[in-house]
């Protein structure tokens, strides 16, 4: 079974090496916890961190309607007046979207990118590279229409309902300015929760101060804090740049077997491939080389213009002189036509016309289809057919140019 580590970090990490962790199964229970440096921290098949209290800050902002691939810009862009720093030191990771008439709104959780880096690049140099990063803002218990405030020793969060969570400063009594100015603006919006569910961690005293009461809101006690609990279910900020190499590694390594199989195929086939092209190629030279040859000796002092033609051209004449049939002859073509035709020769024939070294034939009966096919037959034959002046006729003649 794997084991995921889950630590939480503050903003005075590695300065102050000790922060606390948690030790979860793949099922989600907890195995181990505990706070400790890094050396004593327990093995892990994973490890995710946490940016504790104001290292996030989350955002609401309404953005056109328009393509995906503009929305970094515009963000940065919405956003610039809300930041402190300039929007390109900010590495923004969305983490919720609503689709509306005439635009979007979207929820975004804005870090340093340097804090993000360094935590990243500290994590790794020790062995514990981390597959996630998660903000406490998005971990604290929340997401409904109630109010939540979520305590522990190192910082509390306010997830006013549905809005962006808030961090705050501990203790409990320095945080109550802030928490009166978030009330004082939902009593402004007619949206002053009737109570605020409070959530201690376990060793950390939940108990609110009497000035509470002057906040105009009753407290109530809720379940524990858990920090580590809705890791799941959290946005993982290592998004782009950040993405865990070593995790895209992995499964490049699992895939180094099969890939090197089909380079090692390819590198085959592209070799038999060139191999065969190479033979093919000799083979052909051969033949122009004999055919070189042949012509020489059949056609002396001749220029090799068009080989083949002039090669045919030659052996009709010796032919003719010989008497013995040219391939334009009446006689060959009419013989070729035979061949074609095969058993339906007989009475197709209406009239034939020869001119020239062409044979034009009269063939009433002849549907075009089968027109179709005789011509691709005296074609194999060295022999070219096309219609006459009318589609009842046909035309034939030896291919070689004359």
């Amino acid at each position: 079974m794997s084991s995921r580590l889950i630590v939480l970090v503050d903003e005075h990490w590695p300065a102050r090496p000790s922060a606390p962790w948690a030790l979860v199964g793949d099922d989600g229970r907890l195995q181990a916890e505990g706070s400790s440096e890094p050396r004593h921290w327990p093995p892990a098949d994973d490890c995710v961190v946490v940016l504790a209290g104001s290292q996030c800050t989350w955002h609401e902002t309404r953005l056109p309607r328009g393509a995906r691939r503009e929305e970094a810009r515009l963000l940065a862009y919405a956003l610039e007046d809300r930041l402190l720093n300039d929007p390109d030191s900010q590495h923004l990771t969305v983490v919720g979207r609503e689709v509306e008439d005439g635009g979007v709104t979207l929820g975004v959780l804005v870090v340093a990118r340097e804090r993000l880096r360094a935590v990243c690049a500290q994590l790794a140099a020790i062995g514990r590279p981390p597959v996630a990063a998660h903000a406490e803002l998005q971990c604290a218990p929340g997401g409904d229409a109630a109010w939540h405030l979520a305590i522990a020793g190192h910082g509390l969060v306010l997830r006013p309902g549905t809005a962006p969570a808030i961090a705050l400063d501990p203790p409990l009594a320095a945080a109550l300015p802030l928490l009166s100015h978030a009330l004082d603006r939902a009593r402004a919006a007619n949206a002053l929760p009737a109570s605020i569910a409070v959530h201690a961690a376990p060793g950390v005293d939940g108990e609110m101060p009497s000035a509470a009461a002057d906040l105009g809101c009753r407290f109530e006690g809720a379940a524990a804090y858990l920090w580590w609990q809705a890791c799941p279910a959290a946005t993982n900020l290592l998004q782009g740049q950040f993405a865990p190499s070593h995790k895209r590694a992995g499964w490049a390594g699992r895939l180094r077997g099969p890939m090197r199989l089909v380079a090692a195929s390819g590198a085959i086939l592209l070799l038999a491939s060139v191999g065969e092209v190479l033979w093919q190629r000799q083979r052909l030279d051969d033949l122009e080389l004999r055919m070189q040859r042949l012509f020489e000796t059949a056609l002396p002092n001749t220029p090799a213009i068009a080989p083949a033609a002039q090669l045919q051209r030659r052996l009709d004449e010796v032919r003719m002189h010989r008497g013995q049939l040219r391939e334009d002859d009446l006689l060959a073509l009419l013989a070729a036509y035979a061949q074609a035709r095969g058993v339906a020769t007989r009475d197709s024939v209406g009239a034939l016309d020869y001119r020239d070294g062409h044979l034009t034939l009269a063939l009433p009966a002849l549907a075009t289809a089968e027109r179709d096919r005789l011509g691709a037959r005296l074609a194999a034959l060295g022999y070219d057919a096309e219609a006459g002046r009318s589609d009842a006729e046909m035309v034939i003649r030896a291919q070689v140019v004359r």
